[in-house]
């Protein structure tokens, strides 16, 4: 499983370091390069500053952009998402929003909170009957490093 960030803020950020910890190799999308370097720094995370060109449906796509950036992001990943899990914690933007710009539906939305920098978060996880229950572990897998998902 391929987990690709498309964002590397503070929530993006804890979600790697608990990630980081349990041996995942993660793929950061940041266009600030500073973040990028700080996050290979603390986490080994690899980075650029443009979207892969490509995904797989093995794939987990994590969006952690301001939800003002979301729909724009959101058309761009549209062409090359080609069946990937897309998991959101942006607040406020709703799943049917999120299938209508990404023209899928293999999408969760996630609402961590703060003590997943420390670890110690819990995250609501609800998803649409397309995040099937394969789907389903591999985001519990992804998540259970930084909550109690």
């Amino acid at each position: 499983m391929r987990i690709t960030f498309i964002g590397g803020g503070n929530m993006a950020g804890a979600i790697i370091g608990g990630l980081a910890r349990q041996g995942g190799h993660i793929h950061v999308v940041e266009h600030q390069q500073d973040k990028l370097d700080q996050l290979a720094a603390d986490f080994g995370a690899s980075g650029s500053q443009t979207l892969p060109e490509n995904f797989s449906a093995d794939d987990v796509v994590v969006l952690a952009v301001k939800p003002q950036q979301l729909r724009e992001l959101c058309l761009a990943l549209a062409p090359v998402l080609n069946g990937a899990l897309v998991v959101s914690i942006a607040a406020g933007i709703r799943l049917d929003a999120l299938g209508r710009w990404l023209g899928s539906r293999r999408i969760v939305r996630v609402m961590p909170n703060t003590p997943a920098m420390v670890g110690k978060g819990v995250s609501g996880t609800p998803g649409n009957a397309q995040a099937m229950p394969p789907a389903r572990g591999r985001r519990r897998e992804a998540l259970a490093a930084e909550s109690l998902a």
